[in-house]
């Protein structure tokens, strides 16, 4: 089997899209969202934040509760033997200093990967994938999520799984920084990712576009972004729309208001608006549906 052949068409994926609408950013409006799977993942993401005995107790099927090596980056798995699938989620950042150590971008080439890395992103993930991987079943697919810190982790660990040989399931991660370059990106773009976003948070931006490596080129978003905007709407694009801001402009903007919005539940609460009907919009109207 070859490895595209790998990543599984799942039962549960996240978003269904109309077919004419992949190919063109100007068809965004024609994307039709899930929002109560979108949530189902949602909830595990924020859980990651949580005790161990309130995430077992709200997630029962979950097989461990455990912290990177340097006790720095909580996850946890579940199991589902009904649905053949295995859960992982992993906590995020939660503090405007913890946002700040995201921007201080060091690049290093993974030579699993074979691509340029954030540095500090990918040590939290070597860790959490050398201690996971003896738990996991090959059998079985894997779907990951997080928030923040946690969703570059767990977009990472897709690539570490997919280079392993697991078959990957449908993911869906929040509020997430950059993790590689262009050349990472393509390489990695079919992987079966949805980022969500709100419109408001900057972190997404990290790191922004004038903090550029001269040798290996500007950090850029793999995958489709679902843009989360006021109420019941939404935004859909292909391909994430560089937004140019600089390192000080960037820390200018990043006030109470966009810290807020980068919190977990200021996403729950978006989803939530949006699970008994949702409307999706063009992208290029995108500002008439945010709060200023």
């Amino acid at each position: 089997m070859n490895q595209t052949a790998r990543i599984m068409k799942p039962f549960i994926f996240a978003v269904v899209l109309l077919l004419t609408a992949c190919q063109n950013q100007d068809n965004s409006d024609k994307v039709q969202i899930r929002f109560h799977e979108v949530d189902w993942y949602a909830q595990r993401a924020a859980a990651a934040y949580q005790s161990e005995a309130l995430i077992r107790a709200t997630f029962p099927a979950t097989q461990l509760v455990a912290t990177s090596a340097q006790g720095k980056v909580q996850y946890f798995m579940e199991l589902d033997h009904q649905h053949r699938r295995q859960i992982i989620a992993v906590r995020g950042t939660d503090n405007l200093r913890n946002i700040r150590d995201d921007v201080a971008y060091i690049e290093s080439r993974n030579p699993k990967l074979g691509i340029f890395v954030h540095n500090g992103f990918d040590r939290d993930t070597d860790q959490i994938f050398r201690d996971i991987q003896p738990k996991l079943n090959k059998k079985y697919t894997t779907i990951v999520t997080g928030h923040s810190l946690g969703a570059a982790i767990a977009t990472l660990l897709m690539m570490y799984l997919y280079e392993e040989g697991y078959p990957l399931g449908p993911s869906i991660n929040f509020g997430q920084p950059k993790v590689t370059n262009h050349a990472g990106a393509q390489k990695y773009r079919h992987l079966p990712l949805l980022r969500v976003a709100d419109e408001n948070d900057l972190v997404p931006l990290v790191p922004p576009t004038d903090l550029l490596d001269s040798l290996h080129g500007a950090y850029e978003h793999l995958g489709p972004e679902l843009i989360l905007l006021q109420g019941k709407y939404y935004s859909y694009q292909t391909q994430h729309q560089v937004r140019t801001e600089g390192v000080d402009s960037f820390w200018d903007n990043l006030g109470n208001e966009s810290i807020t919005e980068h919190f977990m539940t200021h996403y729950l609460r978006n989803i939530n608006s949006k699970l008994e009907g949702a409307t999706a919009v063009p992208y290029a109207q995108r500002e008439r549906y945010i709060p200023h």
